[in-house]
């Protein structure tokens, strides 16, 4: 008998392994905590995305986007003169190449005007010096589009996880981190031609087109 399971002690192990998978976060980031997370995701064990965008979301994902951060107008005139210089300078653009760039802005904006005819709000604003043009959008929710948040991590990445869900999932969490810490307890309905100091991130999809920042900070000024 002893003998028997001694024998099948191996192929037993070798099957539990081949039925999970190893997930690395490395999340040695500039401005991020140094840290090494591993989880299995098998049969009987499930990444839990909420719980880890949570975790990572004042040690890794505020500092990067704040490192990051250059002032608005500094950055669209660079991009203006000279897109692939100045997306290689402050941009970050996850994985292979061919993918669009992820940019950090900050500064004051007024808010000129609210969008809420669908459930992606939008605010329109005017940095800085204020000039009452629109400059670009900022999301407002309910519901926060997009995975710019992610994909400006330099830390994070498909490989680091169990499968391509798992990697939307978080994308969708860091949303409703933003949902949950910077815009539930704002009454956009009363914010009109207020000021603000802003930081968020945004994709930029090239010139002429829309910005849409979403902020990771904002904070009415009275």
């Amino acid at each position: 008998m002893f003998r028997f399971l001694e024998k099948m002690l191996p192929l037993f192990l070798m099957a539990l392994i081949a039925s999970c998978t190893i997930v690395r976060n490395d999340q040695n980031a500039r401005g991020g905590s140094s840290q090494n997370r591993f989880s299995f995701t098998g049969a009987n064990a499930r990444f839990d995305t909420k719980e880890y965008a949570a975790e990572i979301w004042e040690t890794v994902v505020i500092p990067r986007v704040e490192v990051m951060s250059e002032d608005y107008n500094t950055l669209i005139t660079s991009l203006e003169a000279d897109e692939e210089a100045a997306s290689k300078t402050y941009g970050y653009r996850l994985m292979e190449e061919g993918n669009q760039y992820n940019f950090a802005v900050k500064g004051t904006v007024k808010v000129l005007s609210i969008d809420t005819s669908s459930r992606n709000g939008t605010a329109a604003l005017d940095f800085a010096p204020f000039d009452g043009a629109e400059d670009c959008l900022m999301s407002i929710g309910p519901v926060l589009r997009g995975s710019t948040l992610r994909d400006i991590q330099n830390t994070l990445s498909l490989n680091d996880f169990g499968n391509q869900v798992e990697f939307a999932r978080l994308a969708a969490e860091l949303n409703n981190k933003v949902k949950e810490t910077v815009l539930e307890h704002i009454d956009f309905s009363q914010v009109l031609g207020r000021e603000a100091d802003i930081t968020g991130v945004f994709t930029y999809e090239g010139r002429g087109s829309v910005v849409t920042i979403m902020p990771v900070h904002l904070s009415f000024r009275e």
